[in-house]
């Protein structure tokens, strides 16, 4: 159902060759999570749930755009055809986003938005970045959007499950220091976190979110599979307030999203090796693992939601699929954002 994030970035290796100093912008503060800014590459990441799929058109939904789309820089948002939220997804879960279209909760049709936009699972908020390399954080009805520095900020942004915060990589030059930086969503107020990394050594250096959005995950590296893999020896969690590390789980794969860890905090799915996408599906209290389809998020309990070349899932905790729904043709792919009902 996503990469769902998914769609890590950069080896700390990459960015020690490739970092040639902080983006421009205001100065100040800031955190997130999504592809490298210097890069302008589209936003993704399992801000929430993501689906890197293909453009959802389900039989009850019309999604053909408007015909006066927004002009490059503008916040309004036009109302697309078709009612999106009404897709009876499992435990009343919504498509937030799909591309560059965007859900507005209060009328159930997704809007299209300009710049590649990342939508929260919850609450509403969109995080655009534009053309430039600026980052601003609006909704679906354009609202004057909050401004946020992106000065050191270094991509993969991923929102929290509530859509009130961002986490993303943090980096700079001189001194060489890696970190998470979290937006409160609400007034574009950026606080980093700089990590010891002889103390947690990460590659990519990707973050990720806890259920309950209290801690930010991190995978330690496992160099032992040498550059051809991307292994991961422990997760190390931080407090998403302080930056201050809190405990780690004997977990050898990361977590894509919020939505990656099971309601009752029984299971976690998480990916082997980045490089290579083998999910599994974890046991918090044993560690135990076992190999799963797909990346997915939890909608329930015991009802898992994912998309594969072109479908909408629904699983089991086994793996099952029980259910099918035909998205586009293969191929076709695009970001895919679901969330929970409001």
């Amino acid at each position: 159902m996503t990469h769902f994030g998914q769609v890590f970035s950069d080896t700390i290796e990459e960015m020690t060759e490739q970092i040639t100093g902080p983006p421009a912008g205001l100065a100040g503060n800031a955190m997130a999570r999504g592809r490298r800014l210097r890069h302008r590459r589209r936003l993704t990441a399992a801000g929430g749930a993501l689906l890197a799929c293909a453009a959802l058109v389900l039989p009850w939904v019309v999604l053909s755009p408007a015909a006066d789309s927004p002009q490059p820089g503008s916040t309004a948002g036009v109302a697309a055809t078709g009612r999106p939220a009404d897709t009876g997804l499992v435990g009343g879960w919504v498509i937030v986003g799909n591309g560059s279209r965007v859900l507005d909760r209060a009328t159930g049709k997704l809007v299209e938005m300009a710049g590649s936009v990342l939508p929260a699972p919850a609450g509403g908020r969109v995080l655009i970045e534009e053309s430039g390399g600026g980052l601003r954080i609006t909704d679906a009805h354009g609202s004057p959007p909050v401004a946020v520095d992106p000065t050191d900020l270094g991509g993969a942004y991923q929102w929290s499950h509530t859509g009130e915060w961002l986490v993303g990589r943090a980096s700079q030059k001189e001194p060489f220091r890696i970190g998470f930086a979290v937006i409160d969503a609400r007034t574009g107020a950026v606080s980093k976190h700089w990590i010891d990394r002889s103390a947690h050594d990460c590659s990519r250096c990707s973050f990720s979110w806890t259920r309950d959005g209290r801690e930010i995950v991190m995978a330690v590296a496992d160099r032992s599979g040498g550059e051809g893999a991307e292994k991961v020896r422990r997760l190390q969690l931080f407090d998403a307030a302080t930056g201050a590390p809190t405990r780690s789980l004997a977990i050898t794969a990361m977590p894509s999203g919020p939505y990656s860890w099971s309601p009752d905090g029984r299971y976690v799915i998480a990916d082997v090796d980045v490089l290579a996408g083998r999910w599994q599906i974890v046991e918090l209290a044993t560690g135990q693992a076992r190999p799963f389809p797909h990346d997915a998020v939890w909608a329930t309990d015991d009802r898992l939601l994912a998309t594969d070349d072109g479908k909408l899932l629904t699983l089991n905790p086994d793996g099952a699929v029980l259910s099918t729904v035909q998205i586009n043709p293969p191929g076709e792919r695009d970001v895919i954002t679901v969330g929970p009902p409001a």
